[in-house]
């Protein structure tokens, strides 16, 4: 729920995409305002305070997003973008979690 509740359109959702990830999918967005979804997605989990006893990174659950957009065209690759927000979120994860990362050609994301 606490994902779910940035999506704001009809046509915007949140689906378990693995074991512990999810996918959000918002048609007719930019990158910007991905991004600005993403950062109230963590901050809503965060607000939650779920105890993690466990985590090596903090006490309560936290979330870690890989952002991704594309203009789509016809016979557009949705893999490729599929893999771009996989490489973001796994440089979410090594730069240290609980965080949001885009995804960009460049070196750095």
């Amino acid at each position: 729920m606490a994902l779910n509740a940035e999506m704001k359109r009809p046509c915007d959702f949140v689906a378990r995409y693995g074991g512990e990830e999810f996918a959000a999918v918002l048609p007719n967005t930019d990158i910007s305002g991905a991004l600005a979804i993403a950062e109230q997605m963590k901050t809503n989990i965060e607000n939650l305070q779920i105890e993690h006893k466990y985590s090596e990174v903090s006490d309560h659950v936290t979330i870690s997003l890989g952002v991704a957009s594309v203009v789509a065209e016809r016979g557009s690759n949705y893999s490729q973008l599929i893999q771009q927000a996989d490489k973001a979120l796994y440089a979410a994860k090594e730069q240290g979690r609980n965080q949001v990362q885009f995804f960009s050609n460049d070196a750095s994301m």
